[in-house]
């Protein structure tokens, strides 16, 4: 029986040889994610060209940045910050980040707080509220503590977000080499409305790249009739949608967005914590399966690893788990 569920793994310019990228296909694997957020424009043409050299016919898709918010990077040689519970810490725009001070990276973001607001710093590892915000600088509480990295995603669930340009300057370079190198799919990040994926359809204008839109902000789920229409699929992106809504909702608006996208005849990603417990164990939780077997039941085109083949110690077995659990529920609700 046809696999109707595809899976897309994620990988980096750490892994991206020969070995790699043939274990992963034979586990299962049918096509590649790449991060350009992570990689500058000739590391981007590195991946791809390696991935079409020992994975020929691999489909490839490439995330951009997109409008969205992070720190800044730690000053000097600083590996990380020590955020504790109740720790009274400055945010402020544009300055490097140190022991006194988060630095934000877009300009805008202090002047859209007020008090109370929370201020959710990489992917939900750590929370603030603002008890103060006077333009460019805030000053919050924390109420989540962790170690804060360098260059971390920021989320104002209490929000909207600033005013940003839908494309970067980054977002640019990386859409021209997509371009030039002829890859398959675009997933443009942080989609607010579908002036969004026009502003990136205008940039691969002449190719046969298709532009998917990632479902992650409160904007997106509002304007999502409008975006649905002008993407030529969507790509739920569930970690730092976690972050700007009630996570109790994820799976409803999951399986809202699958539905109204299969009645569009549109193409449904999904990504996030799929098997993330393979990251560091070679076995998948119950729960994981149990993901995966309802995304095959909704009809999600494409399931994407992205942590667990980027970085994870278990690369193949993920794809393997994953493989035999769609196979499985496949057999199992086409009988039905």
């Amino acid at each position: 029986m046809k696999r109707l569920t595809d899976i897309m793994a994620t990988v980096t310019d750490l892994r991206c040889d020969r070995h790699f990228l043939t274990s992963l296909r034979r586990a299962g694997m049918d096509s590649v994610r790449i991060n350009s957020a992570h990689v500058d424009g000739e590391g981007l043409r590195r991946i791809i060209r390696a991935v079409r050299e020992h994975v020929p016919g691999t489909a490839i898709l490439m995330d951009t940045k997109g409008p969205e918010i992070r720190t800044t990077q730690l000053s000097g040689t600083m590996e990380s910050v020590t955020l504790a519970v109740g720790d009274v810490v400055r945010l402020a725009e544009c300055t490097a980040t140190d022991s006194s001070v988060i630095g934000i990276a877009v300009e805008g973001v202090c002047s859209a707080l007020r008090k109370g607001h929370r201020v959710v710093l990489d992917d939900g590892a750590m929370e603030l509220t603002v008890r103060h915000a006077d333009g460019a600088v805030a000053e919050a509480v924390v109420t989540l503590g962790g170690e804060l990295g360098s260059r971390k995603t920021v989320n104002l669930p209490d929000t909207d977000l600033p005013p940003i340009p839908a494309v970067s300057e980054r977002d640019r370079c990386a859409i021209e080499v997509a371009v030039e190198e002829r890859i398959d799919m675009i997933a443009h990040s942080f989609v607010r409305c579908a002036a969004d994926v026009e502003a990136v359809r205008a940039l691969t204008a002449g190719s046969d790249i298709r532009i998917f839109a990632k479902i992650e902000c409160r904007e997106a789920i509002r304007n999502f009739n409008g975006i649905l229409e002008a993407a030529d699929g969507i790509l739920v992106a569930r970690g730092d949608l976690g972050t700007q809504i009630d996570v109790a909702t994820i799976p409803a608006v999951q399986h809202k967005a699958c539905a109204m996208a299969r009645a569009a005849g549109k193409p449904v990603i999904v990504s996030t914590q799929i098997l993330t417990s393979m990251i560091d164990h070679p076995y998948p939780t119950r729960a994981e399966m149990t993901d995966v077997a309802f995304a095959v039941r909704d009809g999600v085109e494409t399931l994407l690893l992205t942590g667990e083949t980027a970085q994870g110690s278990f690369p193949a077995e993920c794809v393997d788990a994953m493989r035999r659990c769609i196979e499985a529920s496949q057999t199992y609700f086409t009988s039905l």
